[in-house]
């Protein structure tokens, strides 16, 4: 058995998912309500996020099916 390494998005790949701003996506990840970025280097130059963690994260926004989005 295989252990495959967990998919990573990258900064277009999740403002193609989640249709906000790059300062708006910041803003959310450093207050708590979006998944926060991993770092890929020692420098934390180039982040990418979890895909299932924004995947789930898309997944519950929907589940609310109210409208909002948490009063962001």
């Amino acid at each position: 058995m295989t252990n495959a390494a967990p998919a990573l998005l990258r900064l277009t790949d999740v403002l193609a998912c989640v249709p906000v701003s790059k300062t708006t996506l910041y803003r959310w990840s450093r207050s708590g309500l979006f998944p926060r970025p991993r770092s890929l280097t020692p420098t934390g130059n180039t982040v990418a996020w979890l895909a299932s963690e924004v995947y789930a994260w898309i997944e519950a926004k929907q589940a609310a099916n109210d409208g909002t989005f948490d009063g962001i």
